[in-house]
């Protein structure tokens, strides 16, 4: 069931508290408050953040909150004025540089106010008490969740049987949407540390979006894969020593593509200008070599392509997923540099190359 009106605002009050200078959480906010003739709250608001945008280097963003000020009639006219005239004589100052904030709800950044008003009224306000699971490792399951209140532990059970406990996530963070969008197994267990509250969100939220509005939805999908792939760099033994910065220049340049079981890949051009890396499932290879046919499976983890003279597979080579598969494409840019920056991703790649070939060998070899 979607949020009703006073719930949308709860959620939103919430959402600022956590995102305090994300833009498009704020203006629908006092648009609402406004709405509910919560004049003062409106008011303030509409000030505090065009300070929050003069104070980030933001003017021409002051300059709109400043605009709503006037429009709510704020009592306070003479800070509102010397504000508006600080904001008009540095609007061509220096550019604030948001790069790694936390300040703003990023699943939702690319889409405009109503857009993600449509997308969050989706949700349910959902309270757990402290020791309730949210998801369980291995489970399969529509839900994604942000966490507005309290805190919760991310763990897993070991193959020895051991709990391992991951992460502790507070008011901002929000998981679960890969398993959700590509209904993927639970990769570990989150359990409410406190009582918590939390905005879940279903797989028929993004569907909903994407029905109301295909652009907004894609550019949503777009941010979901982005912190895929994101993501696989932390547990890929490729990118150990990667930096940060690095890695968030990897997923904004590379794809991920989606197949089911026994469906073919066709990597058209891709072989040849990408290092490609099965993120989830596994792939079959099939091919001819010394007048013998052939195949060879490509499981989660492994590289396969022609970007780089360190790795290759035979000619004429044809893929199909086994199960449900999710592969990232990496262009040849950025490997490239990796290749050229990073020597453990470099020695990960000749090494990764040398035990295919051998496993190749076994077959007659490659052409």
């Amino acid at each position: 069931m979607a949020l009703n009106d006073q719930e949308l605002i709860t959620a939103y009050a919430d959402l600022h508290r956590i995102f305090p200078e994300d833009m498009h959480i704020a203006r629908p906010l006092i648009h609402m408050l406004q709405n509910a003739s919560d004049i003062d709250e409106a008011r303030n608001l509409a000030l505090g953040m065009a300070r929050r945008m003069l104070a980030r280097g933001k003017s021409g963003s002051a300059i709109g909150f400043l605009e709503m000020c006037r429009n709510l009639e704020h009592p306070d006219t003479d800070e509102v004025e010397a504000l508006a005239s600080i904001a008009r004589l540095t609007t061509d100052g220096p550019i604030d540089l948001e790069a790694g904030s936390s300040q703003v709800f990023t699943l939702i950044d690319q889409l405009s106010d109503h857009e993600a008003m449509d997308f969050i009224r989706q949700a349910r306000l959902v309270s757990f008490p402290a020791g309730d699971d949210v998801v369980r490792q291995g489970e399969i399951s529509r839900n994604f969740y942000l966490l507005l209140e309290g805190h919760m532990r991310v763990h897993l059970l070991a193959g020895s049987g051991h709990k391992v406990n991951l992460d502790t996530l507070g008011p901002g963070h929000y998981f679960g949407e890969f398993a959700c969008v590509y209904q993927l197994p639970r990769s570990a267990s989150v359990t409410a540390a406190e009582t918590s509250l939390v905005l879940e969100f279903s797989d028929t939220s993004i569907t909903e979006l994407m029905r109301r509005s295909p652009i907004a939805g894609e550019r949503l999908m777009d941010t979901v894969r982005s912190r895929l792939i994101h993501a696989m760099t932390h547990s890929h033994p490729a990118f150990v020593d990667i930096p940060e910065a690095d890695r968030n220049w990897l997923a904004e340049e590379s794809t991920l593509s989606e197949y089911q079981d026994e469906e073919g890949i066709f990597m058209e051009g891709k072989l040849a200008n990408h290092g490609c890396i099965v993120v989830h499932g596994a792939v079959l290879a099939r091919f001819s070599a010394n007048g013998k046919e052939h195949t060879h499976k490509l499981k989660t983890g492994d590289l396969f392509g022609e970007v780089d003279r360190h790795i290759h597979l035979p000619k004429d080579v044809a893929f199909t997923a086994v199960g449900h598969c999710l592969i990232c494409c990496i262009p040849r840019h950025v490997f490239q540099s990796f290749m050229n920056a990073y020597g453990a991703f470099e020695q990960w790649v000749r090494t990764h190359n040398e035990q295919m070939q051998e496993t190749l060998g076994d077959w007659g070899g490659a052409d």
